[in-house]
């Protein structure tokens, strides 16, 4: 079996020719821009097969990822910005700096001692802890980073039960809220403090949200093919949330 560098390097030459003339005209008019959207189907493709624990969906969406990363080089190397080289040493140097506890003599004996050492080596490079925060993220990321980050800062409740009340609290002010805008304010609010709740939980938002997401349509397509004129849809609804408990 070809080892590690030699398969690297088969598929640098396989990209290599789909890009030059002569190779494949799709590949060849693809931009940064063009493959933006792919690389987001490809990694929710990958989420999703480790959802399902389909190891050979893993595999093969995990490719499909690789291809991205390998698209994106060659096309920054033709315009002579860096290469796929450029990219892993970058981010080999990125892995040593951020593990001290392995490549230096410093003791982390925690993944909580790693999380604050590597906001500590980050805001070498920053004024602000929140510097690094990608504003591209989807705004529940954004949120969740930046919750993170302000543990840090000890600006955050000492426990799960006053991260919930803090919800209750923002739901109420939402409740009471009198005017559209105040209500749009406030339920910006409710979300921060749900998401807050979420991270004591160690819930991953989106994972939970897509779950809902996922449970809330097979129980309206049950509903939807057991409907009938005179049926009631609160009873079709438990029937439906009755099956997926006992599946």
């Amino acid at each position: 079996m070809p080892d590690s560098t030699s398969q690297l390097e088969a598929l640098r030459e396989v990209m290599n020719q789909l890009r030059s003339p002569g190779g494949c005209p799709w590949d060849a008019e693809q931009s940064h821009e063009t493959l933006l959207k792919y690389l987001l189907e490809e990694s929710y493709e990958f989420i999703e097969a480790v959802e399902e624990n389909d190891r050979a969906a893993m595999r093969e969406e995990l490719g499909d990822v690789l291809l991205q990363v390998f698209l994106h080089s060659k096309i920054a190397e033709e315009k002579e910005f860096f290469n796929i080289d450029d990219v892993m040493t970058s981010l080999r140097l990125k892995l040593i700096k951020r593990h001290p506890h392995i490549f230096e003599n410093e003791n982390l004996e925690s993944a909580e001692d790693v999380e604050k050492q590597w906001e500590k080596i980050k805001q070498q490079d920053n004024n602000s802890i929140f510097d690094d925060l990608n504003h591209s993220l989807p705004p529940v990321s954004i949120a969740f980073k930046a919750q993170r980050k302000a543990k840090s800062l000890k600006l955050t409740y000492p426990t799960y039960e006053d991260a919930f009340e803090d919800l209750i609290s923002e739901v109420e002010e939402l409740k009471e809220a009198t005017n559209s805008e105040d209500r749009k304010s406030e339920l910006g609010d409710v979300y921060f403090s749900l998401l807050n709740v979420s991270r004591y939980l160690e819930a991953d938002p989106e994972v939970q949200l897509k779950r809902s997401i996922d449970r809330f349509i097979n129980r309206a397509r049950y509903v939807e093919q057991n409907y009938q004129e005179d049926a009631d849809i609160n009873e079709l609804w438990q029937e439906a949330k009755n099956k997926q408990i006992e599946s």
